[in-house]
């Protein structure tokens, strides 16, 4: 080949590595397997979600949704029901009566759960109508005994069937909803900064099935399972609240 011809052919290959180059710089970075979680909408979603939620504690009726959701590296069959853990730590210490809401206590029943808002992304259980969510426990004390800690346990699944979930798709959960009932009564550390971390998910697969369980721990990407409550006022330690998987069975009883 003429020194003119290498020439040519050198530029042409280098124009094209440059535009490789390029083109893999302007591509989104892969997502890896992960959790990740929003308030008002999931953290994928069309809209734009919020990792900070403010409030001015002057109502007792406001909803406050939480849309908690997993991406999967490869795709999972047979997924009959999950269960979610958010780990919560208050910026005082003990918890303040707002964040007390396990029952007999001043915020009872705070917490709720369906499977009937998917919010933005894909829903998890392709608008089921046997599917169903529920709050199965606030744990104060847990994780790591800490009097600031509290622990939510959420279950979601559906009924007499199983669904298949997709590789590289974010699947919303479940819609997991904070109110502000007795808030009027109960106000004290409802402007208390807080840290909300979606710790974990366990996929349960029908049984028979090669591997029943799968549990996901690791954030979609860093700080994607991760939410802010009354951010504006401070924040409280995200850090200390550890990663803790639990297998509690709630959703053994969600039909039962």
């Amino acid at each position: 080949m003429s020194d003119p011809a290498r020439n040519r052919v050198l530029a042409v290959a280098s124009r094209c590595g440059l535009l490789a180059l390029a083109l893999l710089a302007a591509s989104p970075p892969a997502r890896a397997q992960g959790i990740a979680i929003g308030w008002q909408d999931c953290h994928d979603g069309g809209i734009t979600s919020f990792d900070r939620q403010n409030f001015s504690c002057a109502s007792n009726t406001t909803v406050f949704p939480l849309y908690p959701t997993v991406r999967l590296t490869t795709p999972v069959d047979s997924v009959f029901s999950v269960e979610l853990v958010i780990d919560v730590d208050v910026a005082a210490d003990p918890l303040p009566e707002w964040w007390l809401m396990d029952s007999g206590t001043c915020r009872a029943l705070s917490w709720t759960a369906s499977a009937t808002f998917p919010g933005s992304c894909s829903d998890a259980w392709g608008g089921s109508a046997t599917s169903a969510a529920t709050v199965q426990g606030w744990l104060p004390g847990t994780p790591g005994n800490s009097s600031r800690h509290a622990r939510l346990l959420v279950a979601a699944g559906v009924a007499g069937g199983a669904v298949a979930l997709a590789a590289d798709v974010p699947y919303t959960l479940c819609r997991v909803a904070l109110d502000s009932r007795s808030t009027d009564s109960c106000r004290t550390g409802c402007t208390t900064p807080a840290c909300l971390v979606f710790n974990s998910v366990l996929l349960r697969r029908l049984p028979g099935s090669a591997v029943e369980e799968v549990l996901v721990t690791t954030p979609e990407v860093a700080g994607a399972n991760v939410v802010a409550w009354q951010p504006l006022l401070g924040f409280a330690d995200c850090a200390s609240v550890p990663v803790r998987r639990s297998t509690w069975g709630a959703v053994k009883a969600l039909y039962r």
